[in-house]
């Protein structure tokens, strides 16, 4: 098979197998060719988004267990094979388009091969062109929005709270925004500027990122004062699918992308949306500056548009009257079953 060919497979492969996909484009495929081998995308083939246990692809592959396995952790440090992070007997699987996939796992782990800095460049068009073609297309909105936890209303759910999900793990880490990374190297100059370490995991995931150093591991009071920063540099909260949490900004990712680039609802909103207490609104514009949806508009006092808002709660923390506050979404728009099943 022709070296060009055996990406081409691999991205056919992805695009079969995973619900979300790959884009299929000049972009992803120098993504994948900067992050595979040719021998890796032949090992990759065989193993599949399934994959098995080492005496399983040991005998599909035909390698020996011990030169297997090495190749496998080679691959997981690069960020392309899954390996269940505890257990004496783990499968291995090729990674997928997403949380964790090929349109991030590239650059969590900031510059670490000769390859990286080439990488950044075919990233972060392979992210525009993934938001395009793949989110957007979908036919639904399918990631869920969290609201900032430290101000929800008294009747929130433990399961609206996201703090709440993250007191039930046991094992976080966090890892640089790939979005936001490839962003910076490929268009200097051209992008946000927010934090950029503020891709959060937890449980199985967590250990995943850290064994193959992709991320580094912190406690849960760290993880509770990233969503602080986060919130306070004007980031949403936003996934938690397999245990991964993101920060997203509207600049770098792919969600903000599919709603102004594409005009497309890419999220599911909270089920909060912010109140606005008249007598205290004093009409400075601060929520309206901040807000990610362009949801508010201020004349006399500030008016929440509750088709747009996501309510992320970003715009009640940078209240400096404190005249907005959380209640509950009259109408909570749900998940789509194939994603539900994931979160949390």
């Amino acid at each position: 098979m022709a070296e060009k060919d055996i990406y081409q497979e691999v991205l056919d492969m992805v695009n079969r197998e995973d619900i979300v996909g790959l884009p299929d484009t000049p972009s992803m495929l120098k993504v994948l060719q900067l992050q595979f081998t040719p021998e890796e995308a032949e090992l990759s083939l065989k193993i599949g988004l399934t994959g098995g246990t080492l005496d399983e692809l040991s005998e599909k592959t035909g390698i020996a267990k011990d030169e297997l396995k090495k190749k496998l952790w080679t691959m997981a440090d690069k960020g392309t094979m899954w390996i269940d992070p505890r257990g004496d007997n783990p499968t291995y699987r090729v990674l997928g388009a997403a949380a964790p996939g090929l349109i991030e796992t590239g650059m969590f782990g900031n510059i670490r091969f000769p390859y990286d800095v080439e990488l950044g460049k075919a990233l972060h068009p392979a992210v525009v062109e993934w938001a395009r073609d793949r989110l957007c297309t979908l036919g639904f909105p399918f990631a869920p929005i969290w609201a900032h936890p430290f101000i929800l209303p008294d009747d929130a759910k433990p399961e609206e709270n996201i703090a709440e999900f993250l007191r039930g793990q046991d094992y976080f880490s966090v890892s640089s925004c790939p979005c936001r990374l490839s962003h910076w190297i490929s268009d200097p100059g051209n992008h946000c500027e927010h934090m950029l370490e503020t891709c959060l995991h937890s449980g199985e995931a967590a250990r995943w990122f850290v064994q193959h150093n992709q991320g580094r591991e912190i406690t849960y009071e760290d993880a509770l004062e990233l969503l602080k920063k986060a919130n306070a540099d004007g980031l949403v909260h936003s996934i938690n699918i397999n245990g991964f949490i993101c920060n997203c900004c509207t600049d770098c990712c792919p969600l903000f992308v599919g709603f102004y680039e594409f005009n497309t609802k890419t999220m599911v909103p909270s089920p909060f949306i912010p109140k606005i207490e008249e007598d205290e609104c004093v009409a400075c514009g601060d929520c309206a500056d901040i807000c990610p949806m362009k949801a508010i508009t201020v004349d006399q006092i500030a008016v929440v548009d509750p088709d747009t808002c996501i309510g992320c709660g970003v715009c009640i923390t940078h209240c400096p009257s404190e005249a907005m506050a959380f209640m509950r979404r009259p109408e909570q728009v749900e998940l789509p079953e194939d994603v539900a099943k994931h979160v949390g």
